[in-house]
């Protein structure tokens, strides 16, 4: 169902907008008009303007969170005992604290990375027996170290005549690369680089502060690495008493910082004219008292509350309210749009006739129970919106498959039952030649009623909407019920159950012809109640058009009911694929066959079917009653967080955990 809503104006005097303000942001149901459609209809009537003086003190705040990678707890609070100016200092006094230490730590850590890079370097080149001190410093030598690809070590044989000494060292198999080193003169350095260069040779520089032998110069690294690790532990210290010292103010200052920021977005929704301000919007209707007793005790301030239509300048929003059953099928019917406000809400029905199209066209009793597990599973655990779908669409696939006699495709597995319960009518097997035009026909009659029933809640509320053209002419109004209909009622009752006259002259004018004319008619009719001309370009142009789209409806009618024929296809298509994964697993000897077989087809057969079945409600009913056009209830939540005076949180400063209390 479709929650009631009503329009709230709040008005008061101009100076009190603060206080009215302080209230209004912690009420959490409230979603506002656009105040543009005010001020184009009000003359005078203007909105709050200018800059937000919280916003750059949150954003250094926010900066400091980020770099110490901690979250400061604001504490919530609606008084201000604090000025911006001092907030500045304050937060610019911390954060330059905090910025020597952890740009210290931030120094040792970069010098680490480097120094980790250089021992990857040396663990490649370890076979180097030179000093690195000695390498470098040659005056008519030029050396060179890095990586070749493999591919071209082979071609390095070509240049054998060439002036340069070539030393492998480590190979790397995942980048397919070798570590080596070349020597060349100076006099030759251009000429041998360029040579390097066409092999796709890839220098590594050697930083400054190696220096031995690559063994030696690990050893020292690593001390440094050592040290550093040392340093940037008491470093880290500080930087903690730093935060243990600063945190709570900075709380009591971002909380403040919030409150600010609150006041200002707030003033967004709020108009003012001469001396009085206002603020308009939608809440529920069993809200409307809690809305009121917000403002108790301020004087010259009214809250009046009308229908939710009652201004024309406002589409009222929606909100959706329904039963724990059918309250997951929201989903669904947000995919294909928002009921409009005063509307159907078509939850409840698709939830039945979804849940029966899925158990009908899936039934099986044990995949059935093990899809409705897992999809209550997902749904608690991973908190999945389909899960809870899943559960209860398993469901009705295992009550069908009570009645199809399956059980994991087995159909000889439940026949104790029906002989213990003496039910000899049951197993329905669908494969049973004797069934087939049977299950064809219970397929396609089930469908005929869905889109009766469709076509009838159309109708209803199309008169409950006043739309009284479409609800007598339209194909999904009185005149379409009727046509469609006696149709169904007279090949029932005449074929069927052989009452004789049904589709005499009398009736077929009556029941078919009359609403033929008004369905071909429905256009003409629909300008007439509007006081429109009925043939506005004509008669002739009228009649062309108007035959080609009596045609479709007609044609519709006709392809919608036989859309329902799927339903009875899945049902042999599972008995189908099941015989042939108990043929595969012999009968059910073998029990991996039969556990992947079927596990195969649920999971096969649950997503075609799940999509088979949204089609059909999506094009073959919701398209006859369901609009979809409507728009979202989306109230403002400004001041809804939950802080909490008291409390106890762990924070994280650079990768290390600390318990900080605060009361």
């Amino acid at each position: 169902m479709i929650t009631k809503m009503k329009l709230v104006n709040l008005t008061a005097d101009k100076s009190m907008v603060d206080e009215v303000l302080r209230r209004f942001i912690d009420f959490s149901g409230f979603h506002p008009v656009d105040n543009q459609k005010i001020l184009s209809t009000v003359h005078g009537s203007t909105t709050f303007e200018g800059t937000n003086p919280a916003t750059e003190l949150l954003e250094q705040i926010h900066e400091i969170e980020e770099e110490l990678n901690l979250t400061l707890l604001p504490v919530k609070t609606r008084k201000l005992k604090t000025t911006l100016d001092d907030m500045h200092q304050y937060i610019l006094k911390s954060h330059q604290e905090f910025k020597i230490e952890f740009d210290d730590i931030k120094a040792l850590e970069q010098e680490n990375s480097n120094i980790l890079i250089a021992l990857k370097q040396l663990e490649n080149l370890a076979d180097l027996e030179l000093s690195f001190d000695d390498l470098f410093s040659t005056k008519f030598v030029t050396v060179r170290i890095g990586k070749l690809p493999f591919d071209s070590i082979e071609r390095i044989s070509y240049y054998s005549h060439k002036p340069f000494i070539f030393i492998p060292f480590t190979e790397e198999k995942e980048t397919k690369e070798l570590w080596c080193l070349y020597l060349t003169s100076n006099e030759y350095k251009r000429e041998i680089d360029n040579l390097f260069t066409s092999l796709y040779f890839e220098r590594v520089y050697i930083p400054d502060f190696v220096h031995g032998t690559p063994e030696n110069a690990q050893e020292a690294l690593r001390e440094v690495i050592k040290k550093n690790e040392q340093e940037i532990k008491e470093f880290r210290q500080i930087l903690i008493d730093l935060v243990l010292k600063y945190q709570e103010r900075l709380g009591i200052i971002k909380g403040e910082l919030e409150f600010i920021d609150l006041m200002y977005k707030s003033r967004r929704h709020v108009v003012l004219l001469g001396d009085r301000m206002s603020i308009s919007g939608f809440v529920e209707a069993n809200k409307v008292s809690q809305f009121e007793k917000l403002f108790d005790g301020l004087g010259n301030l009214s809250v009046d509350a009308s229908e939710a239509q009652s201004d024309r300048r406002f589409t009222p929003p929606t909100k959706l309210k329904n039963n724990w059953f059918s309250k997951p099928f929201e989903t669904y019917v947000e995919m294909y749009g928002t009921p409009t406000y005063g509307s159907i809400d078509p939850t409840n029905l698709m939830a039945i006739t979804y849940t029966l199209l899925f158990g009908m066209m899936f039934g099986d009793l044990g995949q059935g129970l093990l899809l409705s597990l897992i999809g209550f599973l997902l749904g608690k655990f991973k908190n999945w919106s389909l899960g809870p779908i899943i559960a209860r669409i398993g469901l009705s696939g295992a009550f069908f498959g009570l009645i199809y006699g399956e059980f994991f495709g087995n159909q000889e597995f439940l026949m104790p039952l029906y002989d213990w319960l003496g039910l000899d009518f049951l197993p329905f097997h669908a494969m049973s030649s004797s069934n087939t035009m049977t299950l064809v026909l219970l397929s396609v009659s089930f469908g005929a009623m869905l889109l009766l029933m469709s076509i009838f809640v159309s109708t209803f509320y199309k008169f409950k909407l006043k739309e009284y053209a479409k609800a007598i002419a339209s194909p999904n109004g009185l005149a379409g019920l009727i046509f469609y209909g006696y149709i169904l009622f007279g090949i029932a009752g005449g074929m069927l159950l052989q009452i004789p006259g049904l589709f005499s002259i009398i009736p077929i004018l009556l029941f078919i012809g009359i609403p033929v004319v008004l369905m071909f008619l429905q256009e003409p009719i629909e300008r007439k109640f509007h006081g429109e001309a009925m043939f506005p370009d004509g008669v002739g142009g009228f009649l062309t058009e108007a035959l080609f789209e009596m045609f479709e409806i007609i044609l519709s009618y006709v392809t919608n009911t036989l859309s329902f024929l799927r339903v009875a296809g899945f049902v042999l298509v599972h008995a189908g694929l099941m015989m042939v994964v108990n043929t595969l697993a012999n009968g059910g000897t073998n029990l991996v066959v039969l556990v992947l077989g079927n596990l195969f087809v649920m999971g096969l057969e649950g997503l075609l079917v799940s999509i088979q079945v949204l089609r059909l409600e999506f094009y073959e009913m919701f398209s006859r009653y369901y609009d979809g056009d409507g728009i979202v209830f989306n109230p403002i939540i400004l001041g809804g967080k939950n802080y909490g005076m008291d409390f106890i949180k762990y924070h994280r400063v650079r990768g290390n955990l600390y318990r900080i209390t605060f009361s």
